[in-house]
């Protein structure tokens, strides 16, 4: 089987015994994966995505991965292994190491961001503070960064693996790989523009959390309640002026 590239994971839950993480591999998104085995399993909380990382040999790594920690595996038909989540991370990086990808010279890089915020900045959650869509010859992941603390530098990437948005309208016209964000199709500026239009909801029900919190709630409701597709591109218009300035607000009479 050839090498394949994607994402290697660790994830963990509050409500799971101590030291029990989950290891895996996907072609996705791990915050997708996470919120797959959070319904699947009925636990009461979300898993949360501890690391993640891009790999030239998804499977492999997977493997071997598994194979060092066998030991602390509870159970061979499952990927939960217990262990602190620091060692896993550990092992998994390791590992991971042989098979990194050398995004500067394998992947084009264009950043989205001005145009998310061009699009829809009312929408896009407030800890955001990059974007970038990276293409491969086998593969293409949009990238974001998040801030959750104001007063702190540390950041968190998250890794979105678009192969799981499938059924492009141009999928009978050659190449066809069956996906949206096609390598082999499209160039990554074309990649980039679709990216760009691909509507709110998609966005919600793939796991590409770049929208807040207060914006993936009206979206859904516009869609499941009113059966209504959010719109691509938002408008505002004023409804009220409030003047704020320094001074007594005090100004001439039109009669001065």
């Amino acid at each position: 089987m050839p090498a394949k590239r994607g994402v290697i994971y660790v994830l963990t839950n509050r409500y799971f015994a101590r030291n029990i993480v989950k290891i895996g591999m996907t072609e996705r998104t791990a915050t997708l994966r996470a919120r797959e085995l959070s319904t699947a399993t009925g636990v009461p909380d979300d898993f949360e995505v501890a690391y993640e990382q891009i790999v030239s040999d998804a499977i492999t790594v997977e493997s071997k991965v598994h194979e060092l920690l066998a030991d602390y595996r509870l159970n061979k038909r499952r990927e939960f292994f217990q262990l602190p989540t620091m060692k896993a991370i550990e092992v998994v990086r390791s590992v991971a190491a042989e098979y990194l990808v050398d995004e500067e010279n394998e992947a084009d890089e264009i950043d989205v961001l001005p145009g998310f915020e061009s699009r829809m900045r009312r929408w896009l959650r407030s800890d955001l503070v990059a974007v970038s869509y990276h293409q491969f010859s086998d593969l293409c992941v949009v990238k974001w960064v998040t801030q959750p603390d104001l007063s702190s530098e540390g950041a968190i990437e998250h890794i979105f693996d678009l192969s799981v948005i499938a059924g492009h309208p141009l999928e009978s016209v050659p190449p066809y790989d069956g996906r949206w964000f096609s390598p082999v199709r499209n160039t990554p500026e074309e990649n980039a523009r679709e990216l760009l239009v691909l509507d709110a909801y998609s966005m919600i029900m793939t796991g590409l959390d770049i929208l807040s919190e207060e914006a993936m709630r009206y979206v859904a409701d516009l869609w499941e309640l009113h059966k209504t597709e959010p719109p691509i591109q938002l408008s505002w218009r004023v409804v009220e002026q409030r003047l704020d300035m320094w001074g007594n607000n005090e100004y001439p009479s039109v009669d001065s």
